[in-house]
């Protein structure tokens, strides 16, 4: 009898360790930014990107049918669509530099009168186009040189991908649209602005804008990263 009771208690001691390994939380550190997005004809809405060494996952507070992640070893952006179980996967597409036939500039200045922060100045970047008798604003950025130099390396990591897939589709665009601005901003936009700071402010060509509310270091279950393995996955190419 003593021994049918020790025995009922192992298995119970081993059934309560193995539930509790397959329930384990394996946390990394992570950066949280919280930013509020303005476009034309839509509420404002928060968007919040988790970034770690590996990853990148981007949420829209107004849509939960999906999620976005950038798996940045593997160089491919997931974009998980809950509605119809689907990926849309983006991978690296190869762009030559950006020639136009068009004269464009890039302004680069601090902004003396902006408030510091995390005591960094802040400073603006605007890409223009110029003609022989104006010139007209494709971008208009403010950012912060040195603020979260690690997240700003892989969020124009993540930008470049975006880039490339604008430009492998160019030609579905129509030609009427391919403004200089359009390309400047929308197509070739590799996010060098990056490597100058962390954008705080943005408005861009579209009629787009987001401005940063919130940062702090955190961290998270490395669950939050994982793509359905069961989804469709697709790509555009």
């Amino acid at each position: 009898m003593k021994l049918k009771i020790f025995t009922v208690c192992v298995l119970n001691c081993l059934l309560i360790l193995a539930t509790a390994i397959v329930n384990a939380v394996e946390l990394t550190k992570a950066v949280r930014l919280d930013y509020r997005e303005f476009e034309e004809s839509v509420e404002p809405y928060k968007v919040t990107y988790t970034v770690t060494s590996d990853f990148i996952r981007i949420d829209d507070e107004s849509d939960n049918s999906g999620f976005i992640v950038f798996d940045i070893k593997q160089n491919k952006i997931f974009s998980v669509s809950h509605f119809d179980k689907s990926i849309l996967v983006i991978a690296e597409y190869p762009v030559d530099d950006f020639k136009p036939d068009f004269k464009f500039d890039i302004e680069y200045q601090a902004i003396d009168d902006a408030p510091k922060i995390s005591g960094k100045i802040v400073y603006s970047y605007r890409a223009k186009t110029i003609t022989s008798v104006s010139s007209e604003t494709c971008m208009d950025i403010q950012l912060v040189p040195g603020l979260l130099p690690e997240v700003t390396q892989s969020l124009q990591s993540f930008q470049k991908l975006i880039s490339g897939q604008h430009v492998a589709n160019l030609q579905k665009t129509p030609e009427e649209f391919r403004t200089p601005c359009y390309l400047i901003d929308l197509v070739y936009n590799k996010g060098d602005y990056y490597s100058m700071g962390l954008p705080v402010a943005e408005w861009h060509s579209n009629g787009k804008m987001r401005q940063l509310l919130n940062f702090e270091e955190t961290e998270v279950d490395t669950s939050i990263f994982k793509i359905p393995g069961e989804y469709r996955q697709y790509s555009l190419q």
